[in-house]
């Protein structure tokens, strides 16, 4: 017992000076002493050589892992451990090595699945972390967990025994296709993947939710404005299919956007158009655009309508509805002469067809004539009375918004880029095209003149026969005055007055001018026998003085006599008035009618 309490106090003293800056030697005499005491308190012999075994598989302190310094290496205790490969370990051989800091075991997994086994040492001390803290505690979610276990210990011959096991190999994983162990995916993995998927779904369905707000938002906004333009006249559009968005975005009826796309026919012809304009575009000079690609910009989605001159088809262009007209090739001079009078300088209007573009395409084996335009889903003004009835607010939005475009072509501009006058030549009820806010377009400038191009005498292409005035069918007019032409247009204007007053309420049926008189697509020569013979078609006979002022108005325009019509100015004037005299119909701060 003596010796006991001399090591104690031995002990307490060696940790009274481990502060003095020798931890390795500090560790290693107390490792000793622990021996000893254990062995004394246990009534057993002192031993002359101690023989502890340490294992390092347990967590380490930073201290601990950090290589020691040189300096207290000489204090360093050494060991002597078993050494074999994996070839040698089966044999009954005896290997070691000595001299060592740690002793190792190993087990590698190869790529063929085989265990391969390994011993040995290590003997500097800054192995000890490349050697014996490579794979330490991996888990089972590491890339390469259960291909390599280590276990390093300290003492002599240590490192007998078994070797350190591995995780079982799963098929497919390691000897399958050469990848890691094919790991389940643990209770939290999926968690974490439905939580992916469900973030995932509450984004789109957020999305979706955002771009229905926006696209019903848009379509409130529009049908409101068109609401407050009009008025309290709620069945306007009663007739009309939905008008959605997809009228402007250029959407087909069925949600597809796939259609016929032209293809450029080499160089266009309106190359001298172009290499003439000067302008921006801004209204004040030609809106010609970069025209020989613009046909390979347009979709064609689906045919409107056909006529005489070709056909008309609805497409899309750059997120916009737009219409094309595609003339026949034999129609390249009125294709020719509507583009150069829709280029002209000042033409932009609120009540004419809104110009893009022309080009010229190749559809299979077919040369093309573009010419395109905005696109007005609502139709003609002909359309639009055989389907609707019209209150007198409305019946005046149309004929005032008429009078506008056409005073507009009739009034010349005066200026460094000013207008010309331009006579239409075709006014009726199929060419003006109705806007979504009731108002109308005049459209079809393909038979347009000016004073310094005057149609021939021998041009039959003089209108339809139906709206023609009785100069033009009995050959009496002088082409060479442009005022004429102006008078016709007059004479055309009340026909299509007359379509609009007879649709108003109290309404009657449609029914075309002098449809009791003529057949229904009547020839030049049976509409100059009921016309200049002095027939006309029949006023409204309500006695509201609106409706009386405009038979009055009529009877003026349609005159036998070309100098009795009254100017486009005179027209609208007199309209302005009849609308401020009538309760119904609305005015607003500039004494226009509010739309």
């Amino acid at each position: 017992m003596a010796d006991a309490v001399i090591l104690r106090y031995l002990f307490t003293f060696l940790l009274i000076n481990s502060s003095s800056g020798l931890p390795g030697l500090v560790e290693d005499l107390h490792l000793n002493l622990n021996v000893n005491v254990d062995s004394l308190d246990d009534d057993s012999s002192p031993i002359t050589e101690s023989t502890e075994v340490q294992h390092v598989d347990e967590p380490m302190s930073i201290d601990q892992m950090m290589v020691q310094q040189p300096r207290m290496r000489k204090f360093r205790k050494r060991y002597k451990c078993h050494q074999c490969e994996h070839e040698d370990c089966d044999d009954d051989e005896e290997r070691t090595c000595s001299n060592a800091l740690y002793c190792f075991k190993a087990t590698v997994r190869a790529a063929d699945g085989a265990l391969q086994h390994s011993r040995g040492c290590t003997q500097r001390s800054d192995h000890y972390q490349f050697t014996c803290r490579t794979n330490h505690n991996q888990g089972p979610h590491k890339r390469h967990a259960g291909q390599l276990h280590i276990t390093c210990c300290r003492g002599d011959m240590c490192n007998n025994g078994s070797f350190p096991a591995l995780a079982a190999a799963s098929v497919g994983g390691v000897g399958g296709a050469g990848g890691a162990a094919a790991q389940p995916l643990p209770p939290g993995g999926w968690g974490l993947w439905g939580g992916v998927v469900a973030s995932v779904l509450v984004v789109a369905a957020i999305g979706s939710m955002a771009i229905f707000v926006l696209r019903r938002t848009h379509r409130l906004r529009v049908s409101r404005s068109t609401q407050h333009k009009l008025g309290n006249e709620s069945n306007y559009f009663s007739y009309s299919p939905q008008i959605t968005s997809a009228f402007y975005e250029g959407v087909g009826a069925e949600g597809s956007v796939s259609g016929v796309r032209a293809v450029a026919a080499g160089d266009s012809t309106l190359r001298e158009y172009l290499e003439t304009s000067q302008t921006s575009g801004s209204g004040s000079g030609l809106p010609l655009m970069v025209q020989r690609t613009l046909a390979k910009q347009v979709t064609l989605l689906h045919c409107v309508g056909k006529g005489r001159y070709g056909e008309v088809w609805r497409g899309a262009w750059c997120a916009d509805s737009v219409a094309v007209r595609i003339y026949f090739s034999r129609d390249e001079a009125r294709w020719r002469r509507e583009t150069e009078v829709y280029s002209t300088a000042l033409l932009r209007h609120d009540n004419l067809l809104a110009y893009v573009g022309s080009d010229m395409t190749s559809r299979g084996s077919c040369t093309q004539l573009w010419l395109i335009t905005h696109f007005h889903p609502l139709g003609s003004l002909y359309e639009h009375l055989n389907r609707n009835t019209l209150t007198r607010h409305q019946m005046m939005v149309i004929c005032l918004s008429i009078i506008n475009g056409l005073l507009h072509l009739h009034t010349e501009i005066y200026g460094t880029q000013g207008k010309p006058a331009i006579a239409h030549r075709d006014i009726k009820s199929k060419n003006i095209l109705m806007k979504v806010n009731g108002e109308c377009a005049i459209a079809d400038l393909g038979l347009a003149a000016t004073r310094r191009k005057l149609p021939s005498r021998d041009d039959p292409r003089q209108g339809t026969p139906r709206y023609m005035s009785p100069e033009l069918l009995d050959d009496s007019i002088d082409l060479e005055c442009f005022e004429s032409l102006l008078k016709c247009d007059v004479y055309a204007l009340a026909l299509v007055v007359w379509e609009v007053t007879r649709r108003t309420e109290p309404a009657r049926d449609y029914r075309p001018p002098y449809y009791d008189l003529l057949a229904p697509d009547p020839r030049p020569h049976h509409v100059r026998k009921v016309v200049c013979g002095g027939a006309r078609p029949h006023p409204p006979h309500s006695p509201h003085p609106t409706m009386v002022g405009l038979a009055n108005l009529m009877r003026e325009c349609w005159h036998q006599n070309p100098s009795v019509r009254l100017p486009a100015l005179r027209i609208k004037k007199t309209l302005l008035k009849l609308a401020a005299y009538d309760n119904s119909i609305h005015l607003d701060d500039d004494n226009e009618v509010s739309v």
